[in-house]
């Protein structure tokens, strides 16, 4: 592989992990594409380093433009001009005219490596080579695609395409979409193909579930379709978006995926409860929140109540050990390899699960009285 086409994959991973996935669909060589795109998944998943962004003199790869650079305003060349320094051009910081600017940027970068400090987002320049390419295609669309295609574009946080929209109508569907669509009320539609090389969608299922985020929204069917790949067997198929049906025999394996797995993350158990569904039935419900791609989910679990056991995620999420010690008190689901299971409610003899809709109240408990009316407890 010559020098030359080295940097130019080098800075096109660069561009992808900066969020910029148009630049690597552009590339028209699709030896060059699928190596950058198979960096990235290796990259995002911790099997390989982050490249240091190389001097490009390529103008159709660089989108550094000198004039839009000097457009940023002052927050903004700062978050630039660090990333750059992080990435190993200093030069470029050096080259900062401003010196109040300048020191800002050298002192930021010195936080962020001290971990005083997060990195900031590069500010995004605009590539008008890029976005005149695909202009014309956009223009061509149905109704429904333009409306899929701006819907995609707003949940991406490009809101200015949506504004920008002329037609009135399309423009209150798509926000009415939008709305729809964070409320867990409606699935997100596919972004419509454009003939444009610089306007295609990515096609690597790994790259996607990085650079697509589900800010605020119910991660149920991408979660759901993802599930149906890795654990084909564990879905309880309905036609609910939100919310997800499994079985309980792979649970434990398929919380330690969610909590693990890249694009996802879910780290925060913020729920765990129980409920007589009536029939025989009772059922677990866990509420799970990533905090750093800023999604949610909710998943449910029901099982017989002749035979009521469910793994147990305490060892995942530690905060699902009280959780899940309370449901067992009220409703009597065994949590299979949890390490503490006993009653955090009532005392360890007490007879029954109180919150089943079967349950009923024992007449006394060590020879005292068991009140049957609320009455006799004030």
């Amino acid at each position: 592989m010559t020098q030359d086409r080295q940097k130019l994959i080098d800075a096109l991973v660069v561009k992808g992990l900066d969020g910029d996935m148009d630049a690597v669909n552009a590339q028209e060589d699709r030896v060059i594409r699928a190596k950058v795109k198979a960096m990235i998944v290796k990259i995002n998943k911790g099997l390989a380093e982050r490249p240091e962004i190389p001097e490009i003199k390529d103008e159709s790869v660089q989108q550094d433009a000198a004039g839009e650079i000097e457009q940023l305003s002052e927050e903004e060349m700062i978050s630039y001009l660090a990333n750059k320094g992080l990435d190993g051009d200093m030069d470029a910081v050096n080259a900062q005219e401003d010196r109040v600017i300048r020191a800002k940027v050298k002192a930021l970068i010195v936080k962020i490596n001290k971990g005083l400090a997060e990195r900031p987002e590069i500010p995004e320049i605009k590539d008008e080579s890029v976005q005149q390419d695909a202009a014309g295609e956009i223009e061509q669309l149905s109704e429904e695609e333009m409306i899929s295609y701006l819907a995609n574009k707003g949940l991406d946080g490009d809101m200015d395409a949506v504004n920008a929209q002329e037609d009135r109508v399309i423009r209150a569907k798509v926000k009415a979409l939008i709305v729809k669509i964070n409320k867990g009320l409606a699935e997100r539609p596919k972004m419509p193909a454009l003939l444009s090389k610089s306007s295609q969608p990515n096609n690597d299922p790994h790259v996607e579930e990085k650079s697509v985020k589900t800010k605020n929204s119910n991660a149920c069917q991408l979660v759901k379709d993802l599930l149906r790949e890795k654990f084909p067997d564990a879905l309880q198929e309905n036609e609910k978006i939100d919310y997800i049906q499994l079985k309980p025999d792979q649970w434990y394996e398929i919380a330690t995926w969610l909590k693990s797995e890249d694009g996802l993350f879910f780290d925060s158990l913020q729920c765990q409860m129980g409920i007589d569904i009536g029939d025989g039935m009772l059922e677990s419900r866990y509420n799970l929140h990533s905090m750093s791609q800023d999604h949610y989910l909710e998943l449910r679990i029901a099982v017989s109540s002749d035979s009521a056991k469910i793994p147990s995620v305490e060892k995942i999420w530690r905060s699902a050990d009280w959780f899940e010690r309370e449901t067992y008190d009220m409703y009597g689901i065994e949590f299979v390899g949890h390490r503490d299971l006993r009653r955090i409610l009532l005392p360890d003899d007490w007879e029954g699960w109180p919150l089943r809709k079967d349950y009923v109240v024992q007449e006394t408990y060590h020879g005292i009285v068991v009140p049957k009316l609320k009455e006799g407890w004030e």
